[in-house]
């Protein structure tokens, strides 16, 4: 379901250019951006490694990004994004929750995007972002409350077992601001959350 729902994103990313206003006021050709966001899709992709199942406390997703314009519509770049999270595993001793460990989990991740500006006006832009193949690395510190009655190992073990997949699908995006400096919004799933907002900054073109 997952992979079917990427490719139906794709395949209306690259579309887009098509049905995209082509008498649009042209951006910066190089853009960063820095973000946070809320319930990003590194927060549900943890596999414990024992059979006491942790309580997850998400901070969110903090992610910084550089575009190049290749025209007024289409653009290339990288994306970064760091989700710290807090692991806390319970069991239950006489009754009650006891806290057996915290886990402290930070996942970094990096994902090519493509992000298209299918309207560009003065004050107002709007926009689609695919970043379909991504690679994400975790570090795991753990600290153990119990450790004569449990034996709590790290999830993953070597450095093959930390990386995995990343990836993240923006079917709308709203800048509001200036040609140069813009605050956004987006909605969309991956590892910049499911609504994101923060700052854009273009650099300012060579004449």
């Amino acid at each position: 379901m997952k992979t079917k729902l990427i490719l139906l994103c794709l395949l209306v990313a690259l579309a887009m250019p098509v049905f995209a206003q082509r008498d649009t006021i042209r951006s910066n050709k190089n853009e960063f951006s820095i973000g946070y966001g809320h319930m990003p899709s590194s927060s549900f992709r943890y596999h414990p490694g024992c059979l006491i199942y942790p309580e997850t406390d998400n901070i969110g997703a903090f992610y910084v990004t550089y575009t190049r314009r290749l025209t007024k519509v289409i653009g290339i770049g990288m994306t970064a994004c760091f989700d710290p999270i807090c692991l806390n595993y319970h069991d239950r001793v006489n009754g009650e929750n006891t806290l057996v460990c915290k886990v402290r989990e930070n996942s970094i991740a990096l994902m090519p995007h493509l992000k298209i500006n299918w309207l560009n006006t003065k004050y107002v832009n709007l926009y689609s972002k695919v970043a379909p193949i991504g690679i994400r690395y975790c570090t795991y510190k753990q600290k153990e409350y119990y450790p004569d009655l449990y034996e709590i190992q790290s999830p993953f073990d070597s450095f093959a077992d930390r990386i995995g997949y990343a990836y993240q699908i923006t079917p709308i995006g709203v800048e509001v601001g200036t040609k140069r400096c813009a605050g956004f919004i987006q909605c969309g799933i991956g590892m910049e959350g499911i609504i994101s907002i923060g700052f854009r900054y273009g650099l300012k073109d060579k004449e």
